[in-house]
C-alpha cells in the first residue's frame, strides 16, 4: 500500500482533467451486513478528459470486448450491490448503471443527490500521502472520506467526487463499504474502454422493481423476451430440480449474498 501511494504522491500534474487516467481502488464490503461477509474487489477509476468510469475490473474487461468484438463476459445473476457509474465532470450528471440479469439489458438511474461534503480539520498521511478528513450523506449511509490536495484532481471512487483533491479513502460509518486507492496512473489510450451502447433511463421506483421481478422469477426477464433457454447445474449437466426449488434456492441465495446495497435508503423487504 505505501509503496503504490508514493507513486501517487510523485505524480503532480497540473491539469490532469486533460490527461487520461486511471485510479485502482481496492473496495472490501459485506454482502450482507447480518453476517460475516466481507469479500474484496478490485475497481478502476477511468477519467478520459471530463468524463469517467468506475467500474468493476471484470466489467471493464467485459466492456473492453463489447467495443472490440461486440459481446462481453455473461452474467449469472443481478447483483443489487454493482457499484458502475459515470460521471460529467463539466455538468456534474452522474448516472449509476445496471446491468441486469442474464440477458444483461443495460439501464441507468440519474444521481440527484447533492453531496454536502462537511471539511475537517483533521490530517493524516495515508502512505506517502498529506489527507485530511471529509465527511458526507449518501444514500442513507454516513461515509467518512480522506482526500489529497496533492493530487489537483476532485474525483473518487463511484459516485463521489467534488472535494479539493482526489479521494484516497472513503468508508460508510457502518463499515459496509471501504473504498481505498492503491494505485493513480496514467492511462494508455487501449487501456480505458468506455461502454459505446446507450442505456435506457429508470428510475429507483423501476429499479426496486427490477429487484423484486427477479427475486420471484430469476428467469423473468429471458421468458419476457422471449428467448429459448435451458437449465443446466453447477457442472453444465441438465438441471433435475423443478422450477420452484429453483425458485427457492434463488432466492436464499439473493437474500444471503446481495442483500446490502450501498444506497441503503432505496433497499426493499424481497418477500
Amino acid at each position: 500500500m505505501k509503496k503504490i501511494l508514493i507513486i501517487v504522491a510523485i505524480l503532480i500534474i497540473n491539469s490532469l482533467y486533460s490527461q487520461k487516467m486511471t485510479g485502482i481502488y481496492e473496495l472490501k464490503f459485506r454482502i450482507n451486513p447480518d453476517k460475516d461477509s466481507l469479500i474484496t474487489n478490485i475497481f478502476y477509476l477511468d477519467i478520459d478528459g471530463f468524463q469517467s468510469t468506475f467500474r468493476s475490473e471484470i466489467e471493464r474487461k467485459s466492456d473492453s470486448l463489447i467495443n472490440k468484438k461486440g459481446f462481453g463476459y455473461g452474467r449469472k445473476s443481478l447483483f443489487i450491490t454493482d457499484l458502475y457509474s459515470k460521471k460529467d465532470l463539466k455538468t456534474n450528471e452522474i448516472q449509476k448503471l445496471i446491468i441486469s440479469g442474464l440477458v444483461g439489458n443495460r439501464y441507468f438511474i440519474k444521481i440527484d443527490d447533492e453531496l454536502k461534503w462537511e471539511i475537517k480539520n483533521e490530517k493524516q498521511k495515508i502512505g506517502n500521502l498529506d489527507c485530511q478528513k471529509a465527511e458526507v450523506d449518501y444514500g442513507g449511509r454516513h461515509w467518512i472520506a480522506w482526500f489529497s490536495e496533492t493530487v489537483n484532481l476532485q474525483e473518487g471512487p463511484y459516485i463521489f467526487h467534488g472535494l479539493p483533491g482526489l479521494i484516497i479513502k472513503i468508508t460508510d460509518q457502518n463499515l459496509d463499504y471501504d473504498f481505498n486507492l492503491i494505485q493513480l496512473k496514467k492511462a494508455e489510450n487501449y487501456n480505458i474502454y468506455f461502454h459505446k451502447s446507450k442505456e435506457k433511463q429508470i428510475t429507483w421506483l423501476d429499479f426496486q422493481r427490477m429487484i423484486q421481478n427477479y427475486y420471484n422469477d430469476p428467469l423473468y426477464e429471458i421468458k419476457n423476451s422471449g428467448m429459448k433457454y435451458t437449465i443446466v447445474d453447477d457442472k453444465e449437466n441438465i438441471s433435475t430440480l423443478n422450477p420452484k426449488m429453483i425458485q427457492k434456492k434463488h432466492q436464499t441465495n439473493l437474500k444471503n449474498n446481495d442483500s446490502n446495497l450501498i444506497e441503503l435508503d432505496k433497499m426493499i423487504e424481497l418477500k
